[in-house]
């Protein structure tokens, strides 16, 4: 579903107090499209990771709540200035309400004051034509974003919390632990049919394994993953909103938020649900602090919230050339659409 039409509208001004008790006029921007959605930036709005309960004062796991919302920012700062290229959207006043006081860290704090800041004062207010001086306003934007992402990598890195090989994750990820006969149903992928996804999903449904749930709601999720409202999302969301722990949710996440997407529009111009999706991410990612602080040692658990905090959101200007980074990473998640495709052919 490719969509057209799409408008620059300024809404309706609203009036609002100031700290001083004046009125000041807000001018409200959105993108509108005909077929009845709205497209605005992210940050002014509470992009941030919040825990479900009090924490305990642990260096792990403030690091875990810093690195969370460092990288909200970074991704949510960027998607709005992908508003500001692909749509003329001015978007310099809302990148700039980003509530950097929130990280605790006080050089990643200076680190995000300083990309919001430089990434404020390299979009321009005036009319954006598509010239040579856009290409250097996007290579300033991509330097800024460089160097915050390294300076948040390099200060979150996984080797300051414990030593893990390949090996050991590679080990610990091994699905054949949980389903010994996991090459057969692989092979289901390459055999799409009804009988195969009821299998699946009664699979699913009737395990005591919660990762054994996980990982057969997955299976279901590549039966026929191109259906537009497939059965496998509200199940994929049931996982997620548990409560429960695995070491697949972010698998789970990843599958959901791309069928999701899929179905919502793969088009650069089109909605794109990353406030959605992110709130999601922030439910598995409070599932995994908790294994955390149950044990702040536990490096697998570690990995697995750094792996989910730090993934990329949905963006419109990504390597896929002809619509935004979901059917991308639908080729990545579900290769045998391709495979079955050349197939048919």
């Amino acid at each position: 579903m490719i969509i057209v039409g799409i408008v620059i509208v300024a809404l309706p001004k609203k009036a609002k107090n100031d700290d001083g008790g004046k009125q000041t006029v807000e001018q409200e921007k959105t993108v509108e499209s005909g077929d009845g959605f709205n497209i605005e930036p992210m940050s002014d709005k509470d992009i941030y990771f919040k825990p479900d309960s009090a924490l305990p004062d642990n260096p792990v796991v403030n690091d875990m709540m810093d690195m969370a919302n460092g990288f909200a920012i970074l991704r949510a700062a960027y998607c709005d200035t992908e508003l500001w290229f692909r749509f003329n959207m001015i978007v310099n006043d809302e990148i700039g309400r980003v509530k950097t006081d929130i990280i605790k860290d006080k050089g990643i704090r200076r680190a995000a004051e300083k990309y919001v800041k430089a990434l404020v004062n390299s979009l321009r207010k005036d009319t954006i034509l598509y010239k040579q001086s856009d290409s250097i306003v996007w290579e300033k934007v991509m330097n800024v974003y460089t160097t915050y992402a390294d300076a948040l990598f390099s200060r979150y890195a996984l080797e300051h919390y414990g030593k893990i090989k390949k090996n050991d994750v590679a080990n610990y990820m091994d699905i054949k632990q949980f389903i010994p006969n996991y090459d057969s149903i692989y092979d289901l992928r390459r055999k799409q049919s009804e009988e195969n996804g009821r299998y699946l999903r009664l699979m699913a449904e009737q395990t005591l394994s919660f990762d054994r749930e996980c990982l057969y709601t997955v299976e279901y999720a590549h039966q026929r993953p191109q259906e537009e409202r497939h059965k496998a999302i509200p199940m994929l969301e049931k996982l997620m909103t548990s409560g429960k722990f695995s070491r697949y949710l972010h698998q789970v996440w990843r599958t959901w938020r791309c069928m999701r997407q899929v179905a919502e529009s793969p088009s650069r111009d089109g909605m794109i649900l990353n406030m959605e999706y992110n709130k999601m991410r922030f439910r598995c990612l409070n599932t995994i602090l908790q294994q955390i602080i149950n044990n702040p040692k536990d490096i697998y658990a570690i990995n697995d919230f750094c792996f989910l905090a730090t993934y990329d959101n949905i963006i419109r200007y990504s390597e896929f050339i002809y619509g935004n980074s979901a059917p991308l990473e639908q080729m990545i998640l579900f290769p045998e659409i391709l495979e079955n495709d050349e197939q048919e052919e």
